[in-house]
C-alpha cells in the first residue's frame, strides 16, 4: 500500500472548506485519499467552530446541527428560535448567519459543552466571546498529524 504526506488537502465533506496541513494520504484504486480518521476530524473541527474569530455560516450551523443529531425543531427548541429561524440560517450557506449574538454564543458554548469541555475552558470560550467578532470568514486549516487512520 503506498502511502505519502500531503502538504496541503483541502476536504470539503463537511458542506465547507477545511484545509487540512501535513495529511497521511493513501492510494485507493489508483486514487491518493486521505488516511486519517474523520469522527477525530469533525470533533476537532466543531472545537475549532466554537472558537472561530468570525461569525457562523449557514453551512456551518446546518454540520453543527447535524453532527449532534437534531432535528431541525429540536435545535431550534434548544436555542429558543423557530424552525423557520434555523431554516433561514441554515440556508444562508456560505455566508454568515443572522442569528443574534446571544444566540451564537449560546451554540458555541453548547458545541464545547457537549464535546465534554472542562469549566476553566467553557469560561474561558465565555470571556472571549464577550465582543461580537466581524472577521471575514476564512477557510479553517487543520493539522492532520494526530488524525491519522
Amino acid at each position: 500500500m503506498k502511502t505519502k504526506i500531503q502538504k496541503e488537502f483541502l476536504d470539503t465533506g463537511f458542506g465547507f472548506s477545511v484545509r487540512l496541513l501535513n495529511v497521511p494520504m493513501v492510494k485507493v484504486r489508483g486514487e491518493w485519499t486521505p488516511k486519517i480518521n474523520y469522527n477525530k476530524l469533525a470533533r476537532m473541527v466543531l472545537h475549532e467552530l466554537s472558537h472561530k474569530a468570525s461569525r457562523l455560516t449557514g453551512d456551518e450551523v446546518r454540520f453543527i446541527r447535524t453532527y449532534f443529531e437534531m432535528t431541525l425543531q429540536k435545535f431550534a427548541k434548544r436555542f429558543s428560535v423557530s424552525h423557520a429561524a434555523v431554516l433561514k440560517w441554515e440556508k444562508s450557506e456560505a455566508v454568515s448567519t443572522a442569528m443574534s449574538w446571544a444566540t451564537e454564543k449560546d451554540l458555541r458554548l453548547f458545541i464545547l459543552s457537549n464535546l465534554g469541555a472542562k469549566s476553566a475552558e467553557l469560561a474561558g470560550l465565555y470571556m472571549d466571546l464577550e465582543t461580537v467578532h466581524g472577521v471575514k470568514s476564512l477557510p479553517m486549516n487543520l493539522d492532520a498529524k494526530k488524525l491519522a487512520a
